[in-house]
């Protein structure tokens, strides 16, 4: 499954991750280029969004600060790898490459793959044949593959989840494929995004942290962190902050 990868790392400028630091209580957290709002929301030079509020409160239950840096997938791995950054907490033990030379968390919370398309929706993927749905370009959906690649179901490539939606909201296409929780925060200011429209479940993805084994951050520190977080409902409060449903 690592060939899903690419689902989350398409754009290609990066913020430089910061050389090695004596400082032990920095976590160096790197966020992959590309993610979509709320994932990663990027403002005047501001790095914010979701996965910026989870670390930073993992961070907080291990007393320690926390760095971030966008960094664009084709210098993920190297930079874990080498100790340059510590942790890169959007990644799933189903698609990360390089995972005998890594550590990986428990997980923070499931990603949720959907189909959006007018009521009612069908049942099963095979009531999808003969449609065109909205897709990202480059993008690996295992449950659709084999319809794209046969045909029966047509791909409608586009370059973020936030054109695809748009595309959606005013009848431009009448499927995409998305994620629940960039359906939800799209929903917030677009609510008739939804009228008329069902959602079809296609995979949920664990999402976990990928630590450096030459880093500053050990696999037993951040679980507990994470079970901490999780504990006190914090992870709750921040999916709802963006509109979405927190799925463990």
């Amino acid at each position: 499954m690592k060939h899903v990868f690419p689902l989350f790392f398409l754009i290609f400028a990066s913020v430089a991750v910061k050389a090695a630091s004596t400082d032990k209580n920095e976590i160096r957290t790197a966020i992959p280029a590309g993610l979509a709002p709320p994932l990663l929301i990027e403002k005047k030079g501001k790095i914010e969004g979701l996965v910026v509020d989870y670390v930073r409160a993992l961070a907080e239950v291990m007393k320690r600060r926390t760095t971030f840096s966008v960094v664009t997938r084709y210098r993920l791995d190297s930079y874990l790898l080498k100790g340059q950054t510590d942790v890169l907490c959007y990644t799933s033990t189903l698609w990360a490459s390089n995972q005998s030379n890594l550590d990986f968390s428990k997980t923070l919370f499931l990603k949720r793959e959907i189909v959006v398309g007018p009521s009612p929706m069908p049942k099963t993927v095979e009531g999808l044949k003969g449609k065109t749905i909205g897709t990202m370009l480059q993008y690996v959906y295992p449950r659709l593959d084999p319809y794209f690649a046969s045909k029966k179901i047509i791909r409608d490539d586009n370059t973020s989840e936030e054109a695809n939606l748009k595309k959606l909201l005013h009848n431009r296409i009448s499927y995409v494929v998305t994620d629940q929780l960039f359906l939800d925060y799209f929903r917030m200011e677009n609510p008739d995004i939804v009228k008329n429209r069902q959602a079809m479940f296609l995979k949920d993805y664990p999402i976990s942290c990928s630590i450096s084994r030459q880093g500053k951050v050990s696999k037993k520190d951040l679980d507990h962190a994470i079970d901490e977080v999780k504990r006190s409902g914090k992870m709750e409060q921040l999916f709802e902050k963006y509109g979405s449903t927190y799925f463990d």
